[in-house]
């Protein structure tokens, strides 16, 4: 009855498949349902050269048993016993340090994957998220030094502490408005990016989060920000301007220590006036500031020998 119920999902799909390709040659997400085999010995579901375990009504991507896989390919669904579970989540530490891996496509019900779960994949080139992807652990990607292509990102909600630290192959990168959590230094060391697109709508720059970006020569902030916290540019000596959106209240401590910007106009909503928030800064000439707000800034930036100008 199982075979029979498998080879039904395999003529469906393939049916699914040629539809789709003819409404759509770029649409690569994975749609598939098959049914993995149960290896009694290692307690995994096995598919396609890797381990799957049941949790609940759902399935997280536990590792690999084939360990020359290059290509993982992460379905919806896995079908057991004439049940389908989506699969959700990658687990912690699934395929860290797997020298093989070139390549990682998550499934459209892939939600979370868990700390460290690429950690070091040195050879690992492309990540596609899927747009489906809403949490990315701490480490998940820390270390891919071959990472140069990253996509999918649209439904991303939280990416955590040096999630993609030390990917030095990474040049670009697109952060959407939907991030709600930013741990630190998530791209700190990423020392190729040299563009990023960060999305209308987001509201916030995490601590550190460019860290030694050193060839990010130039930004553009959304009108939305409001908050850009510690040390988030620290190091991006290619960075010679900056322009801060009215909308900012916060600049951390340290902010854009070692940067090149050389004049800043601050807006007038930010709230909190002191030396850290421009520590650091050695290539600062000037500062633009609210008149009704000269007082405060004299006060803390006259004696560094900074022009201060107004405006209305």
């Amino acid at each position: 009855m199982k075979k029979k119920y498998y080879y039904i999902c395999l003529l469906i799909f393939g049916i699914t498949s040629l539809v789709g390709c003819a409404n759509s040659e770029t649409d690569t997400k994975n749609t598939e349902v098959f049914e993995a085999v149960y290896n009694i010995e290692s307690g995994f579901l096995e598919y396609n050269g890797v381990n799957y375990e049941i949790d609940g009504d759902n399935i997280t991507v536990v590792g690999h048993y084939d360990f020359d896989i290059t290509d993982i390919s992460i379905p919806d669904a896995i079908t057991y016993e004439d049940k389908n579970y989506p699969v959700t989540k990658v687990a912690k530490n699934a395929f860290e340090s797997d020298s093989d891996i070139i390549s990682f496509t998550a499934g459209s019900n892939l939600e979370e994957i868990e700390e460290s779960a690429f950690y070091s994949c040195d050879e690992l080139k492309t990540l596609d998220l899927a747009d489906s992807v809403k949490i990315i652990g701490k480490d998940s990607f820390g270390g891919c030094s071959m990472l140069s292509e990253i996509k999918g990102v649209g439904a991303l909600t939280s990416i955590l502490d040096n999630a993609f630290a030390f990917c030095t192959s990474l040049t670009n990168i697109t952060i959407p408005k939907s991030i709600e959590n930013m741990g630190i230094g998530v791209f700190s060391e990423c020392e190729a990016l040299e563009q990023c697109e960060l999305e209308e709508g987001l509201t916030f720059i995490g601590e550190g989060a460019f860290t030694n970006c050193t060839a990010l020569s130039e930004i553009k902030l959304p009108s939305t920000i409001n908050a850009i916290n510690a040390e988030a540019f620290w190091g991006c000596m290619e960075m010679e301007s900056l322009e801060l959106p009215d909308s900012l209240i916060l600049i951390g401590e340290r902010a854009f220590y070692d940067t090149g910007i050389k004049t800043l106009k601050l807006p007038a909503g930010i709230t909190n006036i002191n030396f850290e928030m421009l520590d650091g800064m050695s290539d600062l000439e000037s500062i633009e500031v609210p008149e009704s707000k000269l007082a405060s800034y004299e006060a803390q930036f006259d004696e560094l020998g900074i022009e201060i100008r107004t405006y209305n």
